[in-house]
């Protein structure tokens, strides 16, 4: 799962799963679905941070809080729910208002009414945080060298690493061409001094398919080290954790905030 604070948390595709004609009306109507999705996000997360500040103890890391912000809070199935239902009720609104359509009067309602929903099953869940936070890593460096390998494409991502094993999710896909004889050496965007303080490695995911991406090194690698492909090519190794899962829910049974 994703933290919070990591890019990239609510995209189209997320929408689209609930929208399919999400595109055609942005694009008839001239809404920035992307600004709808930062205004739920930013919304969302100043009320979050309230409600975890006036928990106090309830929550590990209280002392810390104001601090941490919102880094160590993981986006949880419930809490994506609400970011989606909240994003698209924040899309409609805006469609209503240009068109006065009541048809997306119908749809911002719907969507409302399901941001409110979302957001209190979300709480009776529990907010879920970690201990020792390892954001999404930056997209990926590919270099491109002389090598044995032949023409193909080639999709890169990557994650951070702890002394636990847990794992961040993954950078953004890096897409590369190969031409026949060469090869790729991959690095982390961030190098080794702005890894993330609770990382002690990495792992890379590669694919000739985009959807397809599995881990390459069997062990993590060091931060600040770099990966080359090798010469017997791509390997079907383990697939991704998709992410650092809850070490502790903060549950606000009772400080649940309407609105």
């Amino acid at each position: 799962m994703a933290l919070f604070t990591d890019s990239g948390v609510v995209t189209l595709d997320d929408l689209l799963q609930f929208e399919a004609p999400l595109v055609q009306v942005a694009s008839s109507h001239g809404i920035n679905v992307e600004t709808k999705v930062n205004l739920s996000t930013g919304a969302i997360g100043d009320k979050l941070l309230l409600w975890l500040l006036d928990v106090g103890a309830s929550d590990p890391q209280f002392l810390n809080r104001r601090v941490l912000g919102l880094s160590t809070v993981v986006v949880t199935s419930s809490l994506h729910r609400w970011l989606c239902f909240d994003s698209l009720s924040r899309f409609f609104a805006e469609a209503y208002n240009v068109q006065l359509n009541t048809r997306f009067q119908a749809k911002w309602t719907e969507y409302q009414n399901e941001a409110t929903q979302a957001s209190e099953m979300f709480f009776m869940s529990g907010v879920g945080i970690v201990y020792n936070a390892l954001p999404r890593p930056a997209l990926p460096l590919i270099s491109i060298q002389n090598g044995n390998s032949p023409a193909q494409a080639m999709f890169v991502q990557t994650a951070w690493v702890d002394s636990s094993g847990n794992e961040s999710a993954l950078s953004p896909v890096n897409g590369q061409i190969l031409a026949e004889n060469s090869t790729i050496v991959v690095s982390m965007a961030e190098g080794a001094v702005n890894a993330p303080a609770a990382a002690t490695g990495w792992n890379v995911y590669v694919s000739s398919s985009e959807d397809d991406l599995t881990r390459q090194n069997l062990a993590p690698l060091a931060i600040g080290a770099t990966w080359p492909l090798p010469s017997t090519g791509i390997t079907d190794g383990p697939d991704p954790i998709d992410g650092q899962r809850p070490q502790f829910y903060v549950r606000l049974y009772r400080q649940i905030r309407r609105g």
